[in-house]
């Protein structure tokens, strides 16, 4: 417990996710490393319980914490999926990402619309699913690009977006963040509509319909992330605490729990 600062930024779950990462990178926490319980954390933070397990949640969802049935603890490296490339893009922010992104994925869109077969189209459509929450927009999400990988029809573009997935879609540990900044209905809504149109250029085997609805969804996605989460951490950029960083701090907050 040493380690552990009282909380003193305005954002109390997103400044416990920010503090819990750092520790990760200085080595003050690590693999396998247990948690204080959400009640200690509470009573030594000075927050509601309701903050740690938005934090812990996201967190979870990240792929660092596991709960199990005798605390949160840190997860091994081998527990988490591409964690080489969890940890190698922690400074990585999110325009680059989506720089990325669409450099890869707004070509490859377009060999999948002259390429899919029938087959190819329905696991496209499978994919895309009604989510419930947070971690189901995320697997829907990635398999619908995967899936889109796969109509492609390119080996090598396939092992690459296979070695490449963990690092591309960090992102979505910004989307585990809106949670606990406010609802993610909208983000839900259009991840549907704008896959649909997606799916319907390539079914339609229309290559640049498919590439400019694919370059549009990218686009709204990092802008709406960057815009959200920007709002939510003022003057801050959009990165993982520095290596030199790393003791979780109390501050005045206006919005605990």
């Amino acid at each position: 417990m040493n380690d552990f600062k009282p909380i003193k930024k305005t954002t109390v779950s997103g400044e416990i996710i920010e503090q819990v990462i750092a520790m990760v990178r200085t080595g003050r926490l690590k693999p396998g490393d247990k948690l204080p319980s959400e009640r200690q954390l509470g009573e030594f933070l000075g927050v509601g319980r309701s903050s740690i397990r938005e934090a812990l949640k996201g967190l979870q969802t990240a792929g660092l914490l596991k709960r199990t049935t005798g605390g949160t603890i840190l997860c091994e490296p081998k527990e988490m999926d591409h964690s080489t490339f969890w940890f190698s893009a922690i400074n990585t922010n999110i325009r680059e990402v989506f720089e990325t992104r669409k450099l890869m994925e707004i070509e490859l869109v377009g060999l999948a619309a002259e390429r899919a077969t029938p087959e190819d189209i329905r696991k496209i459509r499978d994919t895309i699913v009604e989510a419930r929450n947070v971690d189901q927009v995320r697997t829907s999400d990635i398999a619908f690009h995967r899936a889109i990988v796969e109509a492609a029809r390119n080996a090598v573009f396939s092992q690459v977006y296979s070695l490449v997935t963990g690092l591309l879609f960090q992102t979505h540990k910004y989307y585990s963040l809106l949670g606990v900044y406010g609802s993610i209905e909208s983000i839900k809504k259009n991840f549907v509509s704008q896959h649909r149109e997606i799916v319907e250029t390539i079914e339609s085997h229309d290559s640049a319909a498919a590439r400019e609805a694919m370059r549009h969804h990218l686009d709204r996605a990092e802008k709406e992330l960057m815009g959200k989460v920007g709002k939510n951490l003022p003057g801050r950029a959009i990165r993982y605490p520095s290596r030199e960083s790393g003791s979780l701090k109390r501050t005045d907050s206006e919005n605990r729990s």
